[in-house]
């Protein structure tokens, strides 16, 4: 009888241990008055070069299964992407494309942590290889709560930065 109490009272010690410490100490990922910025998207920039028609000779010269009316180049542009609140800087970077042949989506995950209050948010990205201006933008005034995870991504479709 009393190694039976003895194991109730051992197990509920450990329960009431294991108890204590999912409840303490605190862990917080962020302060009290702290809000975080996501950005998160893929997307395949334009290609390097244009697409062209095959004349007929050129395509007679190739087998029989790799015969199609247009070659176009497999390697696309790299895409500069820059992420600014109230004009400071929270994401600027040149993403390079993957795959072998640089001929697949670029891939941003990227989380900034400010401080939650009103802000304007710049949005860019430049994907065509020209060095001035974005080819693609969105400004929006927002309000940050504190503990909030603003996301940004970007709708292939439709070709716009999406904030949620």
């Amino acid at each position: 009888m009393s190694r039976v109490l003895g194991q109730c009272v051992t197990y509920t010690a450990f329960a009431a241990v294991i108890g204590l410490l999912s409840v303490w100490p605190e862990y917080r990922m962020l302060s009290q008055q702290d809000a975080i910025i996501s950005l998160s998207f893929s997307h395949a920039a334009e290609r390097v070069g244009e697409c062209r028609q095959l004349t007929q000779e050129e395509m007679n010269e190739l087998p029989p299964n790799m015969r199609k009316p247009n070659a176009c180049p497999r390697e696309r542009h790299s895409a500069y992407v820059e992420v600014r609140a109230d004009n400071e800087v929270l994401f600027a970077e040149t993403l390079l494309p993957s795959g072998l042949w640089q001929d697949g989506k670029i891939n941003i995950y990227h989380r900034s942590t400010l401080p939650a209050g009103k802000y304007q948010l710049f949005i860019g990205m430049n994907d065509s290889g020209g060095n001035a201006g974005f080819d693609y933008e969105h400004t929006a005034n927002l309000q940050i709560a504190p503990g909030q995870n603003l996301v940004i991504g970007f709708d292939n479709l439709t070709n716009t930065f999406v904030v949620e």
